[in-house]
């Protein structure tokens, strides 16, 4: 069987027969787009970044923290974007294991709602989306709805990752500096709280393996070693403005912006997440390992310092 490709390039702009149809069935759909961003101001500001209390960052002038901020917004969109690219790609593997005519209709309504999730990302505009610059946590999402079996898709998309989905875009839409990029998030969040409750309640019905056990607990350490690894894209940003003297300097900026408190608290959400529906032995190994527990300031720093090539010269 040929593997499910989840990021297909877009379509050629010139064959405007086949994107005609494509705005048609839009409209058709009760598609009304959003008016675009008012103003080319960074979309998230400092305190979103936990940036406000660092030495470091404040000895940026305005025009390199505006920069940075602009960067680390279109980064957002562009991770949000190709998770919602994923998002349609999932909705219809699992419209094909589906076992009843009302779990393939809900699916198909999940599909929908993710075409629309991206087209309202893409009308934000700003970011780039072409499939060479794919985020790698966007990456492993697809690599899992592509490669696991239908209870790994429910634990590990509609259950995790919808889940944590949840929390994050809350927090987008609520810190957003403009009206129309939060109202989209506001309108994403409504829909997830459906696609996650109906994981919660499939999952139930599903028989664990022992393979799917094994291949959950693989891609669990990984999406969780993603998380701790703590603000990489923030520290990457802010270095190539202003690079770090040396470990000490990165440590300290690491500190002021609360890194291991923050990456602690989304760990929290995770495990909460899982410990609901994971299975006792995929659990227990979590705990056995310590795979949910939170590096230690010296331990991130040394993490993104071997992570982030150049980032900080040796103490």
């Amino acid at each position: 069987m040929k593997k499910l490709n989840v990021f297909p390039e877009k379509h050629r702009a010139d064959q405007r027969e086949f994107l005609t149809l494509l705005e048609q069935t839009a409209k058709v759909h009760g598609e009304t787009f959003l008016p675009s961003r008012r103003s080319d101001r960074p979309l998230w500001g400092e305190e979103f970044f936990n940036l406000s209390e660092s030495e470091h960052w404040k000895d940026l002038d305005e025009a390199s923290q505006q920069a940075v901020l602009t960067v680390l917004g279109q980064k957002v969109l562009q991770e949000a974007y190709f998770i919602e690219c994923a998002g349609m790609a999932y909705a219809g593997k699992m419209n094909l294991s589906a076992t009843t005519r009302e779990e393939r209709q809900f699916f198909s309504f999940v599909g929908e709602e993710e075409a629309r999730h991206l087209r309202m990302i893409e009308n934000i505009g700003g970011f780039q989306t072409v499939t060479e610059q794919i985020p790698s946590f966007a990456l492993l999402i697809g690599e899992i709805i592509a490669e696991t079996t239908k209870p790994g898709h429910l634990l590990l998309i509609q259950i995790l990752l919808e889940g944590w989905g949840l929390n994050y875009y809350k927090n987008l839409a609520k810190s957003a500096t403009d009206e129309t990029v939060a109202n989209v998030f506001k309108s994403i969040v409504k829909d997830e709280i459906r696609h996650h409750s109906a994981g919660v309640v499939l999952f139930r019905e599903v028989t664990l393996s022992s393979a799917d056990e094994k291949s959950i607990l693989s891609y669990l350490e990984r999406l969780i070693a993603m998380v701790k690894i703590g603000p990489y894209t923030v520290c990457e940003e802010v270095s190539k403005r202003m690079p770090f003297q040396d470990v000490g300097e990165f440590r300290r900026f690491l500190q002021e912006t609360n890194a291991v408190a923050v990456t602690a608290g989304k760990l929290e959400i995770l495990a909460q997440l899982l410990y609901k529906s994971l299975p006792r032995t995929v659990s227990d190994e979590l705990t056995r390992k310590g795979t949910l527990a939170p590096l230690t300031l010296p331990e991130m720093t040394d993490t993104l310092a071997q992570a982030i090539p150049g980032i900080a010269a040796p103490a």
